[in-house]
């Protein structure tokens, strides 16, 4: 690469889950537990939360009015959050109807 020379990066799109929920974050409560609506939910040991460019964040890195998708294992705990770009909002609600 040379120096002075602008690098562009390609956003690539997600594989979201087909199973996820959606919701908006509320304030942050101590591990493990999060609010997403009007819901206290728990996150499940090894639990991830992906930011917008997909890069893995702690807990309390996530933020408060956030868009977000996440899955929930089959005891109810949260496996996976997702912090959903706007095109990826879009794209949603375009499949919902």
């Amino acid at each position: 690469m040379q120096i002075g020379v602008p690098v562009s990066h390609a956003q690539v799109q997600r594989q979201l889950p087909v199973n996820g929920k959606r919701g908006t974050t509320g304030n942050s409560l101590p591990l493990p537990q999060v609010i997403i609506g009007r819901e206290t939910l728990t996150l499940a040991p090894g639990a991830v939360i992906y930011d917008t460019d997909n890069r893995t964040i702690v807990h309390g890195s996530l933020p408060t009015g956030a868009a977000v998708l996440y899955q929930i294992t089959s005891g109810g705990q949260i496996q996976r959050i997702y912090i959903l770009r706007p095109d990826e909002k879009a794209r949603l609600d375009q499949a919902k109807k």
